[in-house]
């Protein structure tokens, strides 16, 4: 396990200074330019960026990284949760849970029916919110009109099909967790066979490809739906083929948003940090205040540009710099051998 948390630091590092290339001395330089002027022109694209990101802010690498974390600790948290369980503190818990309800029905149906309530407004709002900035931006790229207005029509328009959406990506990715790692995890529960704390592991780290594939997936089938108006297999499908044709240049997209993303924040925070005492009222609420103009700025931007990129990917003029690249080295090699 360290020997893996090593690995990934320095991989880590090759793709922050692999971002900041792709970010600052590339052709994907122009696009982030476009989509920083958009978004400072359409300021309440900030608006809802702040609950369009709820769910999205980071992006695929961002879930990679969460992903791994967990991984690491996978085996300890199994050892941990099977002892929980000999030892009957799952039992106690359940059995807390069940008498609270039955002495407390009126107030705990009450408070699950505020909770659900709440989470069907954000649903809502995050839902609406990305078919927005979609809508908004992409719109804006085609040199259509649009506006806030148009945008949260549209939202409120697809949000049903846009809801099935995201809902198969969560099955798609929930699925891929259950078979790849929940199974040998709970087998290594009832057997405590190291072998399957190991299988669990590698279940884990490719069920994190798989994720982030159907995040993928879900980012150009909202947009095929918000801005091509297609229906939802369709989409689903079209985003497929679109993603699969642009595998390499997709992740580097994601490489560079994310690295702009993490280096911004880190500035921003360390010279708050140094400038702003967080131990006074005043000072805690401006780094706070800070903080959520930052996230939800970023967040505006990244749908902005993943807007962009997608219309560039439908138009086959968003190219793979590190397939430019091997292609160059092919051709370099072939060129050797054919001068001896």
């Amino acid at each position: 396990m360290e020997t893996l948390s090593i690995i990934l630091s320095y991989l880590g590092i090759l793709l922050w200074v692999f971002g900041l290339y792709l970010a600052f001395f590339s052709k994907l330089r122009g696009m982030f330019a476009t989509s920083v002027m958009m978004i400072w022109k359409r300021k309440y694209l900030w608006l809802l960026a702040f609950f369009a990101g709820l769910t999205a802010y980071g992006g695929e690498i961002n879930v990679l990284f969460q992903r791994v974390n967990t991984i690491t600790s996978l085996q300890g948290f199994l050892e941990g949760f099977r002892t929980a369980i000999l030892q009957g503190q799952v039992e106690d818990v359940i059995r807390t849970v069940r008498n609270l309800w039955g002495d407390n029905m009126a107030f705990m149906s009450g408070s699950a029916a505020i909770v659900i309530l709440i989470a069907a407004v954000l649903i809502w709002l995050i839902i609406t919110s990305q078919a927005a900035i979609v809508r908004i931006v992409g719109r804006t790229e085609q040199g259509s009109p649009t506006g806030l207005n148009d945008g949260l029509a549209i939202g409120t328009e697809k949000f049903w099909i846009l809801l099935q959406l995201n809902l198969i990506g969560l099955l798609i990715g929930w699925a891929l967790w259950v078979i790849l790692t929940g199974v040998p995890a709970a087998i290594f529960l009832l057997t405590k066979q190291s072998a399957w704390t190991i299988t669990a592991y590698f279940g884990a780290i490719a069920s994190i490809v798989g994720n982030i594939i159907s995040i993928f997936l879900v980012q150009f089938a909202t947009a095929g739906i918000v801005l091509r108006d297609e229906k939802l297999m369709p989409a689903i499908v079209g985003g497929w083929r679109l993603f699969v044709r642009n595998v390499v240049s997709s992740l580097e997209m994601a490489i560079a948003i994310f690295t702009i993303n993490v280096t911004l924040s880190f500035f921003v925070v360390a010279v708050l940090l140094f400038f702003v005492s967080a131990y006074t009222l005043a000072g805690f609420l401006t780094i706070v205040s800070v903080i959520v103009l930052l996230y939800a700025l970023l967040s505006a931007f990244s749908f902005s540009a993943w807007t962009t990129y997608y219309l560039k990917l439908v138009e086959g003029s968003a190219p793979s710099y590190l397939g430019k690249w091997t292609n160059q080295l092919v051709n370099f090699a072939g060129q050797k051998r054919a001068t001896r």
